[in-house]
């Protein structure tokens, strides 16, 4: 039992490496040649099983949903980014520093004190 467990985890890990974007081969491309790239596997992949399986007449809707649920992957990741580019902990703020709601203790300034600053810098 013990060495169909390992198996598993073996496979387990083979396959996170694989998929996992930080982890596989594309992790030191540009995002835009990332997608790309994803997009043209997933293609050639539903081709590929198409061929296999004798069903040719789905491959094109078969490639299409690929390829939206792949683009609205990279559209989540992106808008992910941007909120937590937005909204997210300012330079030099500390993570320990916060409360529970991720409200500010005493690292940062209030939207008050940074208006008096940037009266300040304008003068």
């Amino acid at each position: 039992m013990s060495s169909v467990v390992t198996f598993f985890n073996f496979m387990f890990q083979k396959l996170r490496s694989l998929l996992d974007p930080n982890l596989n081969p594309l992790r030191h491309a540009p995002v835009l040649v990332r997608y790309f790239a994803t997009v043209l596997l997933a293609c050639f992949w539903c081709l590929s099983f198409g061929m296999y399986f004798g069903d040719i007449q789905t491959v094109a809707y078969n490639m299409m949903g690929h390829t939206a649920v792949i683009s609205m992957a990279f559209v989540t990741w992106a808008v992910f980014k941007q909120f937590d580019r937005i909204y997210g902990p300012r330079e030099g703020t500390q993570e320990w520093l916060r409360m529970p709601d991720r409200s500010s203790r005493c690292d940062e300034m209030t939207e008050e004190q940074r208006r008096e600053k940037i009266k300040e810098f304008k003068n």
